[in-house]
């Protein structure tokens, strides 16, 4: 339907000769604002020197003499925006249909979390965690070929393996937490160098982190990529550097071979081989996201923590270097997120975790503490380049004050309908248009049928927080109906409103799940 009214408010401002460029139809955050709504005519009216409600005026005078039988009505608001209602039929239709997605087939590569298997994951990880994941389900819904990738730092020539190696041995204290010296106890390092010993380490940690990924906080990877097994030992880095040179990208100075990433809008020059003849992490890296686009993926997204944002623009302009396609609106590649800081947020005071001071938050402590609904949603609700606060009271709340439990309640709500209309004869009132004359029944119908276009905006922007921000508002609008609609009624039930209650029922538990979260049927 979004499709077909860009293509009337088009028409029409081509029928009254303005010429126009992209044309945004949005949903309205408030429903008697209409289904659709548009600034059109704010945008083109200052662009031609007509008032904007002149123009939209126009504009509804020129759609109304080629009315569609599924717009029920057009108006004018505010400074000159025009909201669209749809007639009841179409409304219907819509909520029979279901969602629907093109499979367009395109491969996406996701890389997230990606922890250094030297520890277990700590809250900072978390939101690389759950974006990752949420934004994995929903392209994949909208029709993305989707691989989930997780890639272990385990090469037994850096230096954090060779550190954990010293540890393992007795012979350093780096990394040393009670979990890892429980590990150290279990294994027999017999006859192991510091490199080995740091590899078999680092493998208990990783089994350890995976079966927590996937049974503790739901999250599903199709590759582990191993840096050991599949760019050290294959010698893809060395065949990286290789073709570095051979496309005369590098050059030396003061004993080191340089990158010429300043030529590709980098800040500076890299060091990819060190005075000592060793290389850097930066060669790997490029590396490995060559591997991903020879694989024949046409999207490439990095999920990072905070610490690695000075990295963004140096693999992108080896990208360019290398020649990595863009991605479709034209983006260097990778593409890549930065998920912020965390904080814990107790009796009003909020505190920051840090490895430096001491008190790092374990990941699976917050899980064990407020379930992993409670700690997928808070996560997740928050756009992941902003610094999010985890509210520990609110997080403990078992009311509507908890935005969680405040949604799951409302699914609750409407299998609660569900069930009392079981054994129930179907009534005489069974007309959806009579139905939504009821202002809860035609904002909860509306609401429903946004759900494709929240998916298919979320597989454009990636913006993953806007998913909790939909679920709030058709639970609020579920609830409201909840209210309002009497949908049985002594021995009988009201068929209409009772296929509006599962269809929201259905829409609630299908976004609670692309957030990873549970939606009971009984509460």
């Amino acid at each position: 339907m979004k499709k077909k009214i860009e293509a009337i408010v088009a028409e029409a401002l081509e029928a009254i000769g303005v010429t126009a460029g992209a044309i945004k139809i949005e949903r309205p955050s408030d429903s008697s604002h209409g289904d659709y709504s548009t600034n059109t005519a704010l945008v083109y009216g200052k662009k031609h020197g007509i008032s904007p409600r002149e123009l939209a005026g126009k504009l509804v005078e020129r759609i109304l003499e080629n009315s569609s039988d599924e717009i029920e009505k057009i108006e004018v608001a505010g400074a000159g925006f025009i909201n669209f209602f749809l007639t009841p039929s179409a409304l219907e239709s819509a909520l029979e249909k279901g969602p629907s997605f093109f499979k367009s087939g395109d491969r996406v590569n996701i890389e997230f979390i990606s922890t250094n298997p030297t520890g277990e994951l700590h809250i900072g990880h978390g939101r690389s965690a759950f974006f990752g994941d949420t934004l994995s389900r929903v392209l994949a819904l909208a029709g993305k070929d989707v691989t989930r990738e997780f890639y272990i730092n385990d090469s037994r020539e850096s230096n954090q393996i060779r550190e954990l190696g010293k540890t393992a041995l007795g012979k350093g204290e780096q990394y040393k937490t009670p979990e890892l010296e429980e590990k150290i106890n279990k294994i027999d390092f017999s006859g192991m160098g510091e490199e080995t010993a740091g590899v078999e380490l680092a493998r208990s940690v990783q089994e350890s982190n995976r079966k927590f990924i996937e049974k503790g906080l739901g999250a599903h990877f199709d590759v582990w990529y191993s840096e050991d097994k599949e760019l050290r030992a294959s010698g893809a880095n060395e065949k990286m550097l290789e073709r570095l040179k051979s496309q005369n990208l590098t050059y030396e100075k003061d004993g080191a071979l340089w990158l010429k990433t300043s030529e590709y809008g980098d800040d500076e020059d890299r060091v990819v081989v060190r005075s000592d003849g060793t290389m850097t992490y930066f060669v790997s890296d490029i590396a490995y996201h060559q591997n991903k686009f020879d694989r024949g993926f046409q999207t490439v997204i990095d999920v990072w923590g905070a610490d690695h944002h000075g990295h963004v623009k140096r693999m992108q302009t080896a990208g360019r270097m290398l020649g990595w396609p863009k991605t479709q609106n034209d983006a260097d590649q990778p593409v890549v997120f930065i998920a912020q800081m965390v904080l814990l947020k107790e009796d009003g005071v909020s505190s920051k975790m840090s490895k430096r001071a001491g008190n790092v938050i374990l990941l699976r402590d917050l899980v064990e503490e407020f379930g992993i609904d409670v700690v997928r949603w808070f996560f997740s609700d928050r756009a992941l380049n902003t610094q999010m606060t985890f509210d520990m009271a609110l997080a403990r709340e078992q009311s509507e004050k908890n935005p969680v439990f405040y949604a799951q309640y409302a699914h609750a709500r409407l299998a609660s309908i569900a069930e009392k209309c079981k054994g129930l004869n179907e009534g005489n009132a069974n007309n959806f248009a009579n139905l939504i004359k009821i202002t809860s029944a035609r904002s909860l119908a509306s609401k429903i049928t946004e759900f494709p276009d929240v998916v298919t905006e979320i597989s454009r922007d990636y913006n993953v927080h806007s998913l909790a921000g939909y679920v709030t508002a058709l639970a609020t609008e579920a609830n409201a109906f909840y209210r309002d609609v009497r949908v049985a009624d002594g021995g009988t039930f009201n068929p209409s409103a009772l296929a509006l209650a599962i269809r929201a029922k259905e829409t609630l538990a299908e976004t609670l799940s692309l957030l990873g979260i549970s939606a009971p049927e009984r509460m």
